[in-house]
């Protein structure tokens, strides 16, 4: 079973602060995010990294809206 990419995350860190890592839902997003970052400050910015879902999850319908 080959399970899909549900988003792309990037992390950013800052040595005072530690790491942020915000999530898009395209690399498109992504790439823009990470580039606009690179360019306007000195942060240590990762290339997008994929999120891909491990196990399918169902939830009986007791417990769904």
């Amino acid at each position: 079973m080959v399970f899909p990419i549900t988003s792309y995350i990037v992390f950013v860190y800052q040595g005072e602060v530690g790491t942020h890592a915000p999530h898009f839902p395209s690399l498109d997003e992504a790439e823009k995010f990470a580039n606009d970052l690179r360019a306007i400050t000195k942060l240590t910015v990762s290339e997008p990294i994929p999120v891909v879902a491990t196990e399918e999850v169902k939830i009986p319908t007791c417990l769904q809206d």
